[in-house]
């Protein structure tokens, strides 16, 4: 798959000890706030506490100037060689061998069982020592079906593991779907893997949302769609203002409804990731396992100020189909597992990144 990078621009707060212009900061509340105050009141802060007075307004309010570039993207010097470990009853096996990875380059294929590693025994420690060392791999396992043991030398190089991606084990019929992010035609890309995983024969599935910070709502509301039980209520976009509000509905029941679901999440699933889990256990009945995400589902803009500066300011939240405040709480995990403010799961595509994850074992076993 190929790799998208995303560049955005975003602000860099400056400690500006400037008087503000009060008129642009009126008309800005007025038209865009999110919740709206009196002209007097906003005048009377500005006059009294300055640049403090903003936060008392809206605690995401700042004043900006300057741009820098940013990708959204881990390190381009990330090393791995595109092959996904896990332990299933049985033993060590290849769970995911990502397309044009030096992995499949080498034949290997999903669902290989691993039977050894450099020549000695495989073990989840013998998988974490060879991702350490940054080099290339002897790898030996066997295949169902194949007449004898399958060996090759593995490369590790530049690579990086897609956003979304999924894989299958056959024995317990769980389907795993990672969402890593709710970018442009990733409703279509989950909803393609998602029916692929299906006609495989999965009837449980496992969702990581771990580390997702949100993305376009309008493509988390299509993958919603397909688990909602019954037509109605998705997730909400709520402003006073007509032009940052939208409503996401289902208008029938999901072709993936009749599934049994978990949803992993962490401190890290923000925005619409987090109004998307709590909405999918409202919609669907889907476990939510780890930890309680983010509590960041405030939508912000930077306007004008008109004398090079900007304010950023909140104009919309985001609310689950049943209006649950998640802003500043997040959402609340079924099943608690993992380490709490542990590092970003996903970032260096590395092999062993599902052995020994203690919320990822916790949600398969739900489904034995």
């Amino acid at each position: 798959m190929k790799k998208q990078f995303f560049l955005c621009f975003v602000f860099i707060f400056a400690a500006c000890t400037g008087k503000l212009p009060e008129q642009e900061v009126l008309r800005i509340f007025s038209r865009h706030s999110y919740r709206e105050f009196s002209p007097a009141h906003i005048s009377g802060l500005l006059k009294e506490k300055g640049l403090a007075g903003l936060g008392e307004l809206d605690p995401h309010a700042l004043v900006l100037k300057s741009r820098r570039r940013v990708k959204a993207r881990p390190s381009v010097n990330n090393i791995s060689s595109g092959i996904l470990f896990g332990e299933r009853p049985g033993g060590l096996f290849i769970l995911k061998v990502f397309a044009a990875s030096p992995g499949a380059a080498a034949g290997f294929r999903d669902g290989d069982r691993v039977t050894g590693l450099n020549g000695g025994p495989a073990s989840p420690e013998a998988i974490r020592r060879l991702t350490q060392q940054g080099s290339a791999y002897l790898l030996k396992a066997e295949r169902r079906g194949a007449p004898g043991p399958l060996e090759a030398k593995v490369a590790r190089n530049n690579f990086f593991f897609p956003p979304i991606f999924g894989f299958y084990d056959h024995k317990t019929r769980t389907a795993f779907l990672r969402l890593g992010l709710f970018y442009e035609g990733s409703g279509e890309a989950a909803l393609a893997g998602l029916d692929s995983l299906k006609r495989m024969g999965a009837v449980n599935l496992i969702l990581d949302l771990r580390d997702n910070q949100g993305g376009v709502p309008a493509e988390a509301a299509k993958v919603l769609k397909a688990f909602a039980q019954k037509p109605g209520r998705l997730f909400e976009i709520r402003s006073r203002h007509a032009g940052y509000s939208a409503l996401y509905e289902a208008e029938e029941r999901g072709r993936f409804a009749g599934m049994k679901t978990a949803a992993l999440i962490n401190s890290g699933t923000s925005m619409a990731a987090e109004v998307f889990a709590r909405s999918l256990k409202e919609v669907s009945g889907t476990v939510l396992v780890g930890e309680t995400t983010a509590g960041s589902v405030s939508v912000l803009r930077s306007f004008s100020l008109g004398d090079g500066r900007g304010l950023e300011l909140t104009v919309a939240r985001l609310f689950p189909a049943s209006g649950l405040e998640l802003e500043s709480k997040g959402a609340e995990p079924d099943v608690k597992a993992g380490v709490s403010g542990s590092r970003r799961v996903w970032d260096d595509s590395r092999e062993e990144t599902l052995l020994s994850d203690g919320v990822y074992a916790a949600a398969t076993g739900l489904f034995p």
